[in-house]
């Protein structure tokens, strides 16, 4: 498995951001294609494909619109040139959580922020339904975040789908990794079998060319995100690998759950799966 081409969303407005950055050095690193893609969606999503097939004197903000996201195709590409970097761009008249799951198509590995700088729901991201909806995986950046250097690896484990997917959808990183920590987090009198669940992992990834793997059974703490937390400090993890919502979106913002808690506290980048 290889990453040949990323995805990386771009705001309408404002710089381009540190994801961008990283998205580039991502680029570089697997020598793979670059794909900004930028979203915005008019007032009435319906009318949009149909206004620019058939434009009219009326559909002068569509055309707008599309202008606006063209000037920041042109900065995108300025600013990402490399003689030895192919970058590309794609701009849609469409909510950027739907234009970026489309266009995930075309990608090996998505690249968003965590938190959209707009609040316009018509400009803004949602970064959990970007995971659940692009169908692959997802690197999630933080805030102030500019740089990614991803040499010491966590890979959250959980027996499940998700956790196996991610595993499998990080192997990229992980084969470039200097050290790679499984970790699984259990409540107490809860490890049984952990051990060789971990082992099991250990011997897959070694199988796949990756390694120094370490395994690590913790100790949840009250609140299951200050373990792992505390693991990213004390291992000075720089990228943590995960399943994403387990159970489903709706309970974990009700109920609260790691990915969630992820999305909102994690100092690193996280690479999610679903």
């Amino acid at each position: 498995m290889a990453y040949v081409s990323l995805l990386v969303h771009v705001e309408c407005e404002g710089e381009l951001g540190g994801h961008v950055s990283i998205a580039a050095g991502l680029a570089d690193l697997f020598r793979a294609r670059l794909v900004g893609v930028a979203g915005w969606a008019p007032m009435s999503v319906f009318l949009a494909q149909e206004a620019f097939d058939n434009p009219s004197p009326g559909d002068f903000h569509l055309q707008d619109m599309k202008t606006l996201l063209d000037q920041r195709g042109k900065e995108f590409c300025a600013a990402l040139d490399k003689p030895d970097r192919r970058v590309e761009w794609r701009s849609i008249l469409d909510f950027p959580t739907e234009a970026v799951a489309r266009e995930a198509r075309s990608a090996d590995l998505v690249i968003i922020p965590a938190i959209a700088r707009s609040r316009d729901p018509f400009r803004a991201l949602d970064p959990g339904s970007a995971i659940l909806k692009a169908g692959r995986p997802v690197l999630v950046v933080p805030k102030d975040l500019a740089s990614l250097s991803p040499r010491r690896i966590a890979i959250a484990w959980k027996d499940t789908r998700e956790a196996r997917r991610a595993v499998l959808d990080a192997l990229p990183f992980l084969q470039k990794s200097d050290s790679v920590v499984i970790v699984e987090v259990l409540d107490e009198g809860r490890s049984n079998g952990a051990s060789d669940r971990l082992k099991d992992v250990a011997r897959y990834l070694a199988r796949h060319r990756v390694e120094i793997i370490t395994e690590q059974v913790r100790p949840a703490d009250f609140i299951p995100i200050s373990s792992l937390l505390r693991l990213i400090e004390s291992e000075n993890i720089d990228l943590l690998v995960a399943g994403a919502y387990g159970h489903s979106r709706l309970g974990e913002w009700a109920f609260g759950g790691v990915t969630r808690d992820l999305l909102a506290e994690s100092p690193i980048c996280c690479l999610f799966s679903h």
